[in-house]
């Protein structure tokens, strides 16, 4: 099953926006197994990882490798692995207990990592990345609240360039609120969509680069309560991921 950040058959969620990739059986097959701009595409970090000769491995740039065991699933059987989960041993009442904090998963079988996923120790999702069109990038990376394990942010290459140009906000319980767009690529948004209850109730537009609001669009029949664009962090819920599970640094 899909969601809003395009990956959804290899764990739990509901259905609410949907990119069809034509990965179904992969998925299945699959199923026993944050946030920076990308900005410049031949850097490394921004890849899923690299193609250098031998057995491709776990990337550790893609989340924290200390301290855990790596086990390895080849899909294909071509002789090389596809998803890589990595475990932490804990122990619970005196019981050794291995607990999921990541999944990386190479869908195409060329050596880069398609999709990753940290787990908190209970098995949800608090962060994800994901590569749609293969190419080594990734195209989306979204950011979940671990206390509610809804999802708080998700930033997206709408036009595949390599950078991030969509910003997607949704509040407590899950629910789209605003969406920020880059349309000049320059780092800044100037396109709010504004929601309420997850329908569209206002764009407001920066026409000429500064920054500010030149015009807006209301929906009509809505009764608007438009607020102007503002800094918005989700500082908070990000801070609570366990380090075990935060992204590495930089991604």
């Amino acid at each position: 099953m899909w969601n809003i950040t395009g990956f959804r058959g290899m764990h739990h969620g509901t259905s609410v926006r949907t990119l069809g990739l034509g990965l179904g059986a992969v998925l299945l097959l699959a199923a026993p197994g944050c946030k920076k701009n990308k900005g410049d595409t031949t850097n490394p970090s921004n890849q899923g990882g690299d193609t250098t000769a031998g057995v491709p491995k776990v990337d550790p740039t893609l989340c924290d490798t200390a301290g855990k065991n790596v086990v390895t699933y080849d899909l294909n059987r071509d002789n090389r692995p596809d998803v890589w989960r990595l475990f932490k041993t804990e122990d619970e009442a005196g019981t050794r207990v291995d607990v999921l904090t990541c999944k990386q998963v190479d869908f195409d079988h060329d050596g880069r990592k398609d999709w990753v996923v940290g787990y908190d120790r209970k098995g949800a999702v608090v962060f994800e990345k994901a590569d749609f069109d293969y190419d080594g990038r990734f195209d989306m990376s979204a950011i979940y609240d671990v206390k509610t394990t809804k999802v708080v942010e998700v930033e997206r290459d709408s036009d595949f360039d390599g950078k991030y140009d969509l910003t997607e906000l949704y509040d407590t319980a899950g629910m789209l609120t605003s969406v920020r767009r880059d349309r000049d690529g320059n780092g800044d948004p100037d396109v709010w969509e504004q929601y309420k209850d997850g329908q569209l109730i206002a764009i407001l537009y920066d026409d000429d680069g500064d920054s500010k609001v030149d015009r807006r669009e209301e929906v009509p029949g809505t009764r608007t309560k438009v607020e102007m664009p503002g800094t918005i962090t989700n500082d908070t819920a990000k801070g609570d991921i366990p380090p075990d599970t935060q992204p590495s640094p930089g991604k």
